[in-house]
């Protein structure tokens, strides 16, 4: 018998040595490609890295940078606390978070993808809440902008302000609902104190409000690098791949920005807001750099970001439908109509059913 057993022990060592021998010729071989992707398209790798800059100046700074140092001034000067009471009833109900996270969450919705990460991170390092409770938050707390939705999705690209208001409300409110239903999975919660455990310092206003801001603009270099980086490569995919659906879906699953303005000439809004809820490898990146403390799941923040991308969509596509205004300027574009969404509203709240199923399953293993 411990012939046996050792044997086995054996057998599985060398196993795991393969496996990571493996890993590590996969992770060179990729990076060996990479390198000589930006070697050989290095014109088309330029001209995306510019394209990435330009839409960090012209769009993400702007409507980034001041939310973030809102965020992180919330936090630092104490005030999540005084600012949470009032929502402290809510918070408990739905999300199962004490009152600290309000002004974050509220923040997120309106800011932008990466503003609710370092906000959750900046609530955690200030000790206002358990490692568990922000792990917890950081999972739904996710959302793109107003002024990326409104401004530069329904006006710039179809040129319908309806159309910007309709995905931005589908995005906060797809927050509510994951928010509502990853707290249903959570066996956990009635082990939280509720009341936020932050000790207030006698730190100024002015203090404060230096920190914010030196905190924020390090955040917005990290972001803008990442676009940059991305757009780089989505440049080389330009150039490489013809417009069609796997362009689109490498674009989709890289870099957000660049996949939207592809995606508005050819699909439907439907399609625009899985792409929005989804958010891309870019963007999760931000948030697992701006997270790197809390050491989230990946692979479950992954599935979450895919099941919010199924419910911007379904949400989408009731707004479109109940809005005729929005649907009769829509239907003059260049794009079929809502058939190549991929069904019926049915069938999407079935995927989103398989989808909660299979997550609560993976809670379980865990």
């Amino acid at each position: 018998m411990q012939k046996a057993s050792y044997i086995l022990s054996v057998i599985v060592m060398f196993f795991n040595i393969a496996v990571s021998k493996t890993t590590a010729a996969v992770k060179a071989i990729f990076i060996i490609l990479l390198c000589v992707g930006a070697v050989v398209f290095s014109r088309e790798c330029t001209d995306g890295a510019l394209n990435g800059l330009k839409f960090c100046f012209g769009v993400l700074i702007p409507s980034l940078l001041p939310f973030m140092a809102v965020s992180s001034f919330i936090v630092k000067s104490g005030l999540s606390n005084l600012f949470g009471k009032p929502f402290g009833f809510i918070m408990r109900k739905f999300f199962g978070l004490n009152r600290s996270f309000a002004p974050v969450i509220l923040l997120s919705m309106i800011g932008g993808y990466p503003v609710g990460a370092r906000g959750i991170s900046a609530l955690y390092k200030s000790g206002a809440v358990s490692k568990r409770e922000a792990q917890k938050a950081a999972m739904f707390s996710f959302c793109a902008g107003p002024g990326f939705l409104i401004n530069f999705v329904g006006v710039s690209l179809y040129n319908n302000k309806t159309i910007g208001i309709i995905l931005c409300v589908s995005q906060m409110l797809s927050v509510i609902i994951l928010g509502t239903v990853v707290d249903l999975f959570d066996k956990e919660r009635k082990s939280y104190g509720y009341k936020s455990k932050i000790q207030t310092k006698n730190v100024s206003f002015g203090y404060a409000l230096v920190e914010a801001a030196a905190d924020s603009s390090r955040g917005i270099l990290n972001i803008c690098a990442f676009v940059v980086l991305f757009s780089a490569f989505a440049g080389i995919i330009n150039s490489v791949l013809d417009e069609g659906l796997i362009e689109s879906a490498l674009l989709c699953l890289l870099e957000i920005c660049s996949a939207i303005e592809g995606l508005s000439k050819s699909a439907t809004v439907e399609i625009i807001a899985f792409a929005v809820g989804f958010g891309g490898l870019c963007v999760h990146f931000q948030i697992y750099s701006s997270l790197e403390d809390l050491k989230i799941s990946k692979a479950l923040f992954f599935l979450i970001r895919i099941i919010q991308g199924v419910i911007t969509a379904l949400l989408t596509h009731l707004g479109l439908y109940f809005l005729a205004d929005a649907k009769e300027v829509f239907s003059t574009a260049t794009v079929q109509s809502a058939d190549t969404f991929g069904g019926t509203v049915i069938s999407g709240i079935a995927l989103t059913a398989v989808a909660l199923c299979f997550l609560y399953s993976l809670k379980k293993q865990h």
